[in-house]
């Protein structure tokens, strides 16, 4: 519970809207716990050829899991209520929230390409965005070329 509740307290529980930057926070909290591996599929279960292997993976990805879950807001629980693990979990989030369909590539190049810097908004804050935006993109199988990028950019301040 202490590595969970350690988590709760470093970053925002996913709520659905911000999961780009949540995706990469609690990726830095699973490699800093040495989690990340089991979590992303680097190393499968039955890749492992010892039962201490396989006991220890077992208990890496029940550990990763609850991390995950308890770092998420109780509407986005049923998302992940019944995975088997945590490779489980991830594999459902990353699906559900980066879907590569033609249809939400359109739609975050349309984000991306009409973004506007907000009354009040100061510049760096305005670039963060054009760049989350672009990250999406990339997330999706359509990255963004650089010269998009700095036009973009440029054009919107």
């Amino acid at each position: 519970m202490d590595a969970a509740t350690a988590t709760n307290a470093r970053i925002n529980k996913f709520d659905g809207s911000n999961f780009h930057t949540w995706k990469f926070k609690m990726q830095m909290v699973l490699e800093e716990r040495d989690l990340w591996e089991v979590t992303s599929g680097e190393i499968k279960l039955e890749h492992l050829a010892t039962t201490l292997d396989q006991s220890t993976f077992k208990r890496k990805s029940r550990k990763a899991l609850a991390i995950i879950c308890l770092a998420m807001e109780d509407s986005q629980l049923p998302l992940v209520r019944s995975a088997s693990g945590a490779y489980d979990a991830w594999s459902r989030l990353e699906g559900h929230f980066e879907k590569k369909s033609l249809a939400n590539k359109l739609f975050l190049r349309r984000r991306f390409f009409t973004a506007k810097m907000e009354e009040g908004d100061d510049v760096l804050s305005h670039i963060n965005k054009i760049k989350t935006l672009a990250e999406q993109l990339d997330a999706v199988g359509a990255p963004v070329s650089e010269d998009d990028l700095v036009i973009t950019l440029l054009r919107r301040l």
